[in-house]
């Protein structure tokens, strides 16, 4: 009963994390090219794959890049809505202020003059104008793409690593709290991820962070940051710990 009661709160603990608050190029892909076929046209011509001009307002599926997106409009009171289905006429599940970082897998859709983007916030997804998003530019540790500002964890058990430019924060759903200094944020370039140390000499701290969807969590909807931590502590075993990450606005431009 009380492992049930734990891997609850544990979950309920991920979801707001991902909800609380998470660079990558936008690589919009052509919509698809418009075709008439002429009555005299040659029987071994072949035919176009794309859309013809009659079926304008068919759905096309497109792609951009996957991962964080942040809002074109970030003034004050400026505020984005996200639809149940890609059109204006589709209930509003949500309405986000400008300064919100977005998880999107990247599908978009072209219906009829409006391009679609599919989006993700804790367990809330939906669809957005995909003018009113930007891909999310970190303001990074040098020579790194992490933001100086963010926060990972995961649960069964429930941890969190959070950390802003001087201090890393570890905890549990325990209560176990540890502040640590960094030691050291490297790149590694050939993973598309970035390592991060810290410690002191009651903990070491080590956790990879890297840029793709995460697959360690218990939400449905798409979740870009994957995290793989390590926690050393004198006298103990290692532990390794598996989550997703969340952007914190703060961290982007």
């Amino acid at each position: 009963m009380a492992s049930t009661v734990l891997k609850n709160a544990a979950r309920q603990l991920l979801t707001l994390m991902l909800v609380g608050g998470f660079s990558i190029s936008i690589f919009a892909l052509p919509a698809a090219a418009q075709s008439d076929t002429s009555d005299n046209q040659e029987q071994d011509q072949v035919p176009s794959s794309d859309t013809s001009s009659d079926q304008s307002g068919a759905d096309q599926s497109q792609q951009v890049h996957p991962g964080y997106y942040s809002q074109v409009d970030q003034s004050l009171g400026a505020l984005l809505s996200i639809y149940d289905a890609p059109s204006d006429e589709a209930a509003v599940i949500v309405q986000l202020p400008g300064d919100t970082i977005l998880n999107s897998s990247g599908e978009e859709k072209q219906i009829d003059d409006t391009r679609w983007q599919h989006v993700s916030i804790g367990e809330i997804e939906g669809w957005v104008h995909a003018d009113k998003l930007k891909a999310a530019v970190p303001v990074p540790f040098s020579g790194t793409d992490l933001p100086v500002l963010g926060v990972c964890g995961g649960t069964e058990p429930s941890w969190s690593i959070e950390w802003n430019s001087n201090v890393v924060t570890y905890s549990n759903i325990i209560g176990l709290l540890h502040r640590v200094p960094f030691q050291s944020v490297t790149a590694e370039n050939d993973k598309n991820a970035t390592l991060l140390k810290a410690g002191d000499k009651g903990i070491e701290l080590q956790m990879t962070i890297t840029e793709k969807q995460c697959t360690f969590t218990p939400l449905d909807s798409f979740v870009w940051g994957e995290a793989v931590a390590t926690v050393t502590q004198p006298g103990q075993k290692p532990v390794t710990l598996k989550g997703c990450c969340r952007p914190v606005s703060d961290g982007y431009k």
